[in-house]
């Protein structure tokens, strides 16, 4: 009995720990994937902050993630990250100038944080056509890819 009663408790404490994680995408080998990063966030405007300051804690350790320490001697995207709108069926993610070493690496690179944060938008806005970039408040594209 006391080890039913125990065996009952782990699965409810990991249910509980299952209903508290939110579903991202990130990637693997260059390829979008889907993992989740532990907190309950529901909306477009919680989960993108959730992910630039979540993501190496992501269920799937091999994801992989640049928004943490993703560039060197630079802070994590986090605090450059101004905040998310969505005009008709573009959701547009804004940040400061500061940011640019995220979105003008190799084309690899952009790609990484692009289908991230795309694939996680499509998560929570699924109505969405088109993830933007507004980088010191011009619309950001990579040429170099």
């Amino acid at each position: 009995m006391k080890t039913l009663i125990t065996l009952f408790s782990i699965t409810w404490f990991l249910g509980l720990q299952a209903k508290g994680d939110s579903r991202v995408i990130l990637t693997r080998a260059g390829a979008p994937i889907e993992t989740t990063i532990p907190g309950n966030f529901s909306s477009l405007e919680a989960i993108l902050p959730a992910l630039f300051t979540l993501a190496d804690q992501a269920a799937d350790r091999s994801a992989e993630q640049v928004f943490v320490g993703g560039r060197k001697d630079h802070k994590d995207l986090i605090y450059y990250y101004r905040g998310v709108r969505v005009e008709g069926e573009v959701v547009i993610i804004s940040f400061s100038k500061e940011a640019m070493p995220y979105f003008s690496g190799s084309a690899s690179y952009d790609a990484t944080v692009m289908k991230a944060l795309s694939g996680t938008v499509m998560l929570y806005q699924p109505n969405a056509k088109k993830v933007q970039l507004e980088v010191d408040g011009k619309f950001w594209e990579n040429t170099d890819a």
